[in-house]
């Protein structure tokens, strides 16, 4: 039956529905066919009485908001209408149609009930699959112009989901947190839309789920899992970003459901710190931390490797790593492991330079996006790159300037600072992180516009407290005051103290701030000069 072929102006011809049918009276169990919009026989599927399942479809790959330009007729001696789980193959698979045929003992047809997707309605927010039954497709009657009513369809489906869900970036993304407890979601779930957005995607929904537990095949319920990969679907979107992380099993259980990208929090870390790594050391401590954590998933199939390897930028080991054994990557991970044991001598000279020198160091230490670059840049008048967006620099940068009772100090900026950061980027970003045990003073900096400031100042404390250093003379300053209103900021004033208010692009904020340094630089630290 492979070898057969209908016309392209048929749902399927009346003497291949006729064969169809009477295969499957004579196996005595469903059987469908997979026809492309040239109508030749694509695969063939046998099933249950009672179910059948549509095969893997990589080899069809869809685009977001077209459709996968095959279409699926199968046979049923119960039901003549589509059911649910035709409803869902059809959103999750992106069919062109899905049809149902029927018949009797005799090997006559009696009727074909197809189905079709439908541009999405946002004035039905009750409706998660927007569907519609095609009326006279019975195969008895006269042909109709199948295919052009096929691309037409997709073309207002696509349009119509453009228009709706614009995406002024290079990518569209739903985004996916499941947590066992209420606490903390809005926080969790508006720091990875930012992580999105900082690595050039578009934010089309957030979906949560709370849990007495973390599902240890899917995450979540399979039927939530279901609504969400339609909802990423009927809504154009590339990618699925979980804020869990998921472990191999869970990526290929999740990924074999619907064709489109799965990656967690830590993935998407990953891929915005290979695109913001400038220096040699950071291009190398990034693509080892990458190696690292794609190791485990080279047991997966071709197909789920392929739908999480992508990434956000497309910039995943992706399927030719495949074809690297664990050998090589472990050969790999030496040498570049080698690589970064020299980079790593010659910080210790420069840092022993400073040590005979004399000079006091500074290290800028705060959460992701606090303004630490634009800070060095005004204190410094140098121009590293800083942009209003999570990760914008990674690599450590240190400039000398002159404090006002003529004292040269070093300033260095450091890595944000991220909450749970993963175990692979913290080794990764190790070097950045020694900056700070040779401090004299550490400058935590933290955003006063946001609504999180508090928490990511906890945040920022208990990694200091783990690297033990917590006990180190530090001046606290809030930067961003100049878009927080007059009163919110006088009450962070009020409950703040002891702290410092500043403006990192207004030099003249920033006055009080360098004289507390000097201060403490003066009061603790008496061998210097």
């Amino acid at each position: 039956m492979e070898n057969r072929k209908t016309s392209p102006d048929w749902i399927i011809h009346p003497d291949l529905a006729r064969s169809l049918w009477e295969a499957s009276l004579g196996a005595g169990r469903q059987i469908g066919l997979l026809l492309d919009r040239r109508g030749a026989v694509r695969c063939v599927v046998a099933g249950e009485p009672e179910e059948i399942t549509i095969p893997a479809l990589s080899r069809f790959r869809a685009l977001p908001s077209r459709l996968r330009g095959l279409r699926f007729v199968r046979t049923s001696a119960g039901k003549a209408e589509p059911d649910s789980d035709d409803i869902a193959d059809l959103a999750l698979l992106r069919l062109d149609t899905l049809s149902v045929l029927t018949g009797n003992v005799d090997g006559v047809i009696n009727s074909l009930c197809t189905i079709h997707l439908m541009p999405p309605q946002p004035d039905r927010s009750d409706i998660l699959i927007p569907y519609a039954v095609l009326s006279n497709t019975n195969p008895h009657q006269s042909p109709f112009d199948f295919r052009n009513f096929v691309e037409e369809l997709e073309y207002e489906i696509s349009s119509k989901t453009k228009a709706l869900y614009v995406t002024k970036k290079k990518y569209a993304a739903i985004l996916v947190g499941v947590f066992t407890s209420r606490e903390g979601v809005k926080e969790r779930m508006a720091e990875l839309s930012e992580l999105a957005q900082s690595a050039e995607a578009d934010v089309l929904d957030i979906i949560t789920q709370i849990r007495a537990d973390i599902h240890p095949r899917t995450v979540l319920g399979a039927g939530k899992l279901k609504e969400i990969m339609i909802t990423a679907l009927v809504k154009g979107a590339d990618i699925i970003i979980f804020d869990n992380s998921l472990s191999p099993a869970q990526v290929k259980e999740i990924s074999g459901l619907a064709d489109i990208n799965i990656i967690d929090r830590t993935q998407l870390i990953l891929d915005i710190f290979a695109k913001r790594a400038v220096s040699n050391e950071g291009k190398i401590r990034v693509e080892l931390a990458r190696l690292k954590y794609y190791l485990p998933y080279l047991t997966l199939r071709d197909d789920a490797m392929s739908r999480i390897t992508g990434g956000i930028d497309g910039r995943g080991p992706g399927e030719t790593k495949m074809e690297i054994d664990r050998r090589r990557i472990a050969d790999r991970i030496s040498f570049l492991t080698g690589k970064l044991k020299k980079i790593e001598r010659n910080r210790v000279t420069q840092r022993s330079k400073r040590v005979r020198h004399k000079l006091p160091v500074i290290s800028i230490i705060g959460y992701t996006n606090a303004g630490k670059t634009t800070l060095l840049n005004t204190l410094t008048q140098s121009d590293a790159y800083a942009d209003d967006r999570m990760f914008a620099t990674l690599d450590t940068s240190s400039k000398r300037i002159r404090f006002p009772r003529e004292r040269d100090v070093i300033i260095t900026d450091t890595v944000g600072f991220i909450r749970d950061l993963p175990e692979d980027l913290a080794g990764a970003f190790k070097s950045s992180l020694e900056e700070l045990y040779e401090a004299d003073v550490l400058l935590h900096i933290a955003d006063a516009s946001s609504p999180y400031a508090g928490q990511h100042i906890k945040s920022v404390r208990t990694v200091l407290n783990e690297l033990g250093i917590a006990d180190k003379p530090t001046i606290l300053a809030f930067n961003k005051t100049d878009l927080i209103e007059k009163n919110a900021l006088e009450m962070l004033r009020a409950d703040q103290p002891n702290a410092e208010f500043i403006s990192a692009k207004d030099k003249k904020s920033l006055k009080g701030m360098i004289n507390s340094l000097d201060y403490i630089i003066s009061r603790n630290i008496e061998h210097f000069p």
